[in-house]
């Protein structure tokens, strides 16, 4: 697929017929858009252009670039991702690594490489569009909406709670790929949000030397897994290093336990334990929840137990797709639903949808309403997907419902289980 517009040329990446100094050409664009790849040294960039020539074409992955003028301005990484959606698997389209020349900020490239994204999984039938913002206002202007909040506790390895735990704990390789896979396969299947896993990313985490995966196994499975790096605590500080925790994945509390034991024996190692998480309730995991940083968040005795951030971000592409996704409501109503969305004029609209105790939602735009929710193409993905609750963007007039007093009868229709988890880093 290409697109040309005002002498913008926009096409996917094909690694084999590729000029090689493309790849060196992307290496100083993504170079110069995330300083914070500490790319300095011309060995440094040369690796950098071999690694994604290396990547390029990657199983369910695209590289797309815009040129003008046969120069290179801009590109971004598309994933083809298969998410849990409420207990159904729907193709959600990611993308990430956008990036944008210094010299041709500020001239609309970035949205009209974004349309492009959003168009090409449109055209895929995928309901869902997701990433990780570096800029949440950008992307919150062009209709993605916000995601669960991600939190970082910091323990002291010695508070860790690790009763009842069981199962045989051992680091990982690259040859643990399939059993990782699996034991993430089965949490995933309940586990609203969750991305499934691809083996040859597996395979490059399991074999970086920078991380370590531990795992534990009972009766010759593995039921639980973690992604664990280290962090210094400065050169000239002694005892301050960290253990940082990612991808923490577990079939049961035995294993988790198990894990939580693992990181317990690492004391006298690690100052702190840092686990990132989405489970605002992971404090429990400690005796201790505090941080170590004795800071009052609201003095006088408020203590300070997590970091919190909001990171992914959701899209719908598809209102009726996105809303078949919602389970049987608790009673049966009739909703008309406004949505405005100022950047794709395919998901800005009206629709009317009856819901029913029986049944998933289903669309009838000939059907009278008992309600009009009116909201924002941002604001509806996160209700859609249970990373907000309706009443609290209604409370923050972000949306409107009327008659009023429907307001707690939709609220439970959209509510989820649990938000969306995604553990995925793209």
């Amino acid at each position: 697929m290409a697109l040309a517009t005002a002498e913008l040329e926009i096409r996917t990446l094909v690694p084999d017929r590729e000029d090689p100094r493309m790849f060196a050409a992307l290496a100083q664009l993504f170079a110069d858009a995330y300083p914070i790849m500490e790319l300095k040294t011309a060995d440094e960039l040369a690796r950098f252009a071999e690694r994604i020539q290396k990547n390029a074409g990657a199983p369910g992955t695209a590289d797309v670039i815009a040129e003008r003028n046969g120069t290179l301005v801009a590109a971004m990484r598309l994933y083809d991702f298969v998410m849990n959606v409420r207990g159904a698997d729907a193709l959600t389209g990611g993308v990430g690594s956008v990036a944008v020349s210094l010299a041709h900020k500020r001239q609309g490239i970035a949205r009209t490489l974004l349309a492009w994204y959003l168009d090409h999984y449109r055209a895929r039938n995928a309901p869902f569009a997701i990433l990780h913002p570096y800029r949440p206002d950008f992307y919150r202007a062009i209709g993605f909406g916000y995601g669960t909040p991600s939190r970082r506790f910091r323990f002291a390895p010695a508070t860790l709670r690790d009763e009842g735990a069981r199962g045989t704990i051992r680091l990982l390789d690259e040859n643990d790929a399939d059993a990782l896979i699996a034991c993430h396969e089965r949490v995933r299947a309940r586990t609203h949000g969750l991305i499934a896993k691809r083996r040859w990313h597996a395979e490059r985490l399991l074999g970086d030397a920078a991380l370590r995966y531990v795992g534990v196994e009972d009766g010759g499975e593995l039921n639980g897994f973690m992604q664990t790096s280290v962090v210094l605590g400065g050169e000239r500080i002694r005892n301050a290093d960290e253990l940082t925790v990612r991808d923490l994945t577990y079939e049961d509390d035995a294993s988790l336990a198990a894990l939580l034991g693992y990181l317990r024996s690492q004391r006298d190692q690690f100052a702190r334990v840092v686990v990132e998480t989405q489970d605002d309730a992971f404090y429990l995991a400690s005796t201790d929840p505090r941080d170590g940083s004795d800071l009052a968040v609201a003095p006088p005795a408020t203590h300070r137990v997590a970091e919190s951030g909001l990171g992914v971000m959701y899209r719908i592409l598809d209102v009726p797709a996105a809303l078949a996704t919602l389970p049987a409501s608790g009673a049966r109503f009739t909703l008309r639903i406004d949505v405005a969305d100022a950047f794709l004029a395919q998901t800005a609209g009206t629709w009317t949808f009856c819901f029913d105790p029986q049944a998933r939602p289903r669309r009838d735009d000939g059907a009278r309403p008992d309600a009009t929710l009116t909201i924002g193409i941002a604001d509806l993905s996160s209700v859609a997907l249970g990373s907000l609750r309706l009443r609290d963007v209604v409370a923050h007039r972000l949306a409107k419902v009327e008659p009023a007093d429907t307001l707690a009868l939709i609220d439970a229709a959209f509510r989820a289980e649990q938000p969306p988890v995604c553990t995925t880093r793209f």
